[in-house]
């Protein structure tokens, strides 16, 4: 096939500031180009210029970094507007077989809903109306422009809760699939050690003070489990602070802040703990929890994370709003049943198997419209 990504906006902004990058290989929209082009798909990717890297680099396949406009009304980190797309489009609309846009409000989503309606893919992870100016640019695009002109496109939500949202204004709706997660499946069973791990950024949103301090409350309540370890990987300005907060806790030797870990050595943390633990104030579709569940590693999470009900629904672990030191000890005694679970559902979740789910999702829909 001849597959078109169109991805503008690359990397997680810090309040409206695009970080500047040497690379975009780590992005979670290359890993899956990169498994399209394995499974020898022709494939390209379309950026916004604002998420390209400082230094020239070369692909794997072609990568085009589109110019965006009206910045000031059209601010790149949010809703990127990028008018080559639509000629780009016009003129490859003969030879390409599938457009795979991110987002139903974007506007390169509009363009290829217009140029090849048939052939667009838009993988959906939004669940709610975008906040800015109270909600109303977005319900105004999803109530007239999508339902006007977008009506034609696929869509497959990356959750359970993005299907219930899109659903709300598009005809047409796939399964969930969500993020792929670029490891290689263990064969065998690793040996889970006495630790745990919770994995995100130190900043207040990911809300790691709250496991660390149910982690606490967790040692104190259950001394037969005094050996346990947690582990933290991630790092952010409020790295001294929890460093502060865990002295004063007297849990030096039991909580250990690890910073930022290369992919190879995280995974290795993922692998070898009873769990990962989540306990996040906002977020979409969180990788970290399927990365750690393609480790066979399950969870314990509140319910924030889009994600959450697929650990739900699928036994990958615990999902539950105010989970407690009780929920750590029953993971310990239950782990055997979760890591089973979290195995069997690992082979739906790789880079490679979510680019195949992809197409055959497309595939299905195209075969039934024909």
């Amino acid at each position: 096939m001849k597959i078109i990504v169109i991805n503008p906006i690359l990397f997680t902004h810090e309040k409206g500031v695009i970080p500047h990058v040497t690379t975009i290989k780590e992005t979670m929209i290359y890993d899956l180009c990169l498994a399209y082009h394995r499974a020898g798909h022709s494939v390209t990717l379309i950026a916004a210029a604002d998420y390209a890297p400082e230094r020239k680099e070369t692909y794997d396949f072609e990568v085009v970094f589109l110019k965006s406009i009206g910045r000031k009304i059209f601010q790149p980190s949010v809703l990127p507007f990028l008018p080559g797309v639509w000629r780009y489009l016009q003129q490859r609309k003969g030879d390409v077989d599938m457009v795979l846009a991110s987002e139903t409000f974007s506007i390169p989503s509009l363009f290829a809903s217009l140029i090849v309606p048939r052939k667009t893919v838009i993988w959906q992870e939004l669940g709610s109306h975008n906040r800015k100016m109270k909600t109303w640019p977005s319900r105004i695009w999803y109530n007239i422009i999508a339902r006007c002109f977008m009506r034609k496109a696929w869509i497959i939500p990356r959750s359970y809760v993005s299907q219930r949202f899109i659903r709300r204004y598009m005809p047409r709706v796939g399964d969930p699939i969500g993020h792929g997660v670029v490891v290689t499946l263990e064969k065998e069973v690793s040996n889970k050690k006495s630790q745990f791990l919770t994995v995100g950024r130190l900043f207040w949103e990911k809300n790691v003070i709250s496991v660390i301090r149910k982690f606490d409350a967790f040692l104190s309540k259950y001394p037969q489990y005094r050996d346990y370890i947690l582990y933290i990987a991630g790092d952010g300005v409020l790295r001294e602070e929890y460093d502060r907060q865990i002295k004063e806790m007297g849990r030096e030797r039991q909580i250990v802040l690890l910073g930022k870990l290369p992919h190879k050595e995280l995974f290795r943390y993922y692998r070898d703990s009873k769990a990962s633990l989540f306990d996040s104030l906002r977020e979409l579709n969180m990788l970290a929890i399927m990365e750690s569940v393609a480790m066979t590693t399950p969870v314990v999470t509140n319910r924030v994370p889009f994600d959450s009900e697929i650990v739900e629904k699928r036994k990958l672990g615990i999902a539950k709003n105010d989970w407690n030191e009780d929920d750590i000890a029953r993971m310990i005694e239950r782990n055997d049943e979760y890591v089973e679970n979290c195995r069997e559902y690992a082979s739906l979740i790789t880079v490679d198997a979510v680019a195949r789910r992809i197409i055959d999702s497309f595939e299905k829909a195209s075969e039934y419209n024909s």
